[in-house]
């Protein structure tokens, strides 16, 4: 889903509420960390398979059965309180551990309907009927595989390693979040009736830098992201012949045209936002006219006030030049949200990056405010937890372009990649776990 760079010197600013002094008095040594990693890290070659598996068996977003069924007998196997069919196919475990934090760690499921072009032995060849009735090939693009695995290989060190911290780990699988609606999913689906609710939620993501490295960083890390669904009325009006009456083709097509430049109008030269058309559709052949043109627009920005502005001025333009044509009906424009803006904790992520910079050294780097998005946040928002969320490198390639996330030639080197996002992950937890 990223990009990555360069540690976490300097942290940007964050208006959520940081933890307390008290809460985060005391971190242990990156030396004492680094000593229970080195000697309880599990065997990877289980997870290496586990990732050659998945890869190879994807599933789109909403359909991942066979990939749930699969982390939960891994999970299962490790001795954890297993739920499934949460929110659809989600996978929540606990694992109970005496007096401490409740650590939340999540990785995703799904995989993307793209056509894999890669020349691994283990690459994808599957083709699968969705959720909307389409036939799709299925490649792991985005890289949940590898996010997968990392997650299983750090349960497995942690369990192994309980004599050494104290606490409770709630481990997730998130069904659906290319499409970003599965975070909620399960929470609407009574997540926190089967495991506890966290004290601090851990996050990441493999991306197309260099194998082996971590970047992460506080503040926005990731951009808020709407969709806008618009239906506007054409067709046949009285008395004339069809063609002559108002066609919403040309309509819809100038009114997309000069959304952005009417947003740029209203919010400032200088505010970061997008408005992008994702999708159009019309007319049916054979028909003499055309009923309505339908269209979906993807808006990100990333902060609040400029969101509001966004969402008035596009559904104001779309209203005036429906007007200006005359089409027969008001425009239907209906927004939703696809993904929060991600915005890391200061006291979270700061603490992370600091055992980040000491057992990474200068593999640990400063993590880059993308144009990606995601819904992990919203796992935490009704109960307001803080959280961290940081990438992991997947790429071995040194110099030619390097295939980043959702391309078809998209494929993180399992090693040292799955070593460094298991190392990352369990880093971060410990750093809460271990007094």
């Amino acid at each position: 889903m990223l990009t990555q760079i360069g540690i976490a010197a300097a942290f940007g600013d964050n208006s959520e509420e940081p933890l307390t002094v008290d809460q985060l008095s005391h971190r242990p040594n990156v030396d004492v960390l680094r000593s229970i990693i080195d000697k309880y890290r599990p065997d990877l070659a289980v997870y290496e398979e586990f990732y050659r598996q998945v890869h190879q068996d994807p599933e789109v977003s909403g359909m991942e059965l066979n990939t749930a069924a699969v982390v939960a007998r891994h999970l299962r196997k490790l001795e954890f309180e297993v739920h499934t069919g949460i929110g659809g196919h989600g996978v929540a475990a606990v694992f109970h551990n005496g007096q401490g934090k409740t650590i939340l760690m999540r990785a995703e499921l799904d995989a993307l309907p793209i056509l894999e072009e890669t020349d691994l032995p283990y690459k994808s060849t599957k083709r699968m009927v969705d959720r909307y009735g389409n036939e799709r090939p299925v490649m792991h693009a985005c890289g949940h595989d590898m996010n997968m695995a990392s997650l299983l290989g750090t349960s497995a060190l942690l369990k192994a390693a309980a004599r050494e911290w104290s606490g409770t780990l709630v481990i997730i699988f998130q069904p659906d979040e290319e499409e970003t609606g599965g975070a909620q999913a399960m929470v609407d689906d009574g997540l926190y009736t089967k495991v506890p609710v966290p004290d601090i939620m851990l996050g990441q993501h493999v991306v197309p830098s260099k194998s082996g490295t971590v970047a992460i960083r506080s503040g926005p890390v990731l951009v808020a992201a709407d969709s806008a669904n618009v239906r506007i009325t054409g067709g046949p009006c009285p008395g004339v012949n069809p063609q002559q009456c108002v066609d919403p083709i040309p309509v819809a097509i100038k009114i997309i045209s000069q959304l952005e430049y009417e947003v740029r109008k209203d919010v400032g030269p200088h505010e970061d936002f997008t408005v992008a058309c994702w999708g159009f559709h019309a007319g049916i052949p054979g028909n003499d006219y055309v009923a309505y043109a339908e269209f979906s627009l993807d808006i990100k920005t990333v902060k609040h006030t400029v969101r509001e502005m966004a969402h008035q001025t596009i559904k104001r333009s779309i209203i005036d030049g429906c007007a200006a044509a005359k089409t027969p009906r008001e425009p239907v424009v209906n927004f939703t949200v696809r993904a929060p803006l991600t915005t890391n904790d200061p006291s979270v992520s700061e603490a992370v990056g600091r055992v980040f910079a000491g057992y990474f050294e200068a593999n640990a780097v400063e993590m880059r405010f993308t144009r990606a998005c995601e819904d992990f946040s919203t796992l935490g928002k009704k109960h307001s937890v803080p959280y961290a969320y940081w990438n992991f490198g997947g790429s071995q390639a040194t110099e030619g372009p390097v295939p980043t996330n959702h391309s078809p030639f998209f494929a993180p080197a399992i090693q040292p990649t799955l070593q460094t996002g298991t190392n990352a992950m369990a880093l971060a937890a410990l750093s809460f776990l271990v007094m």
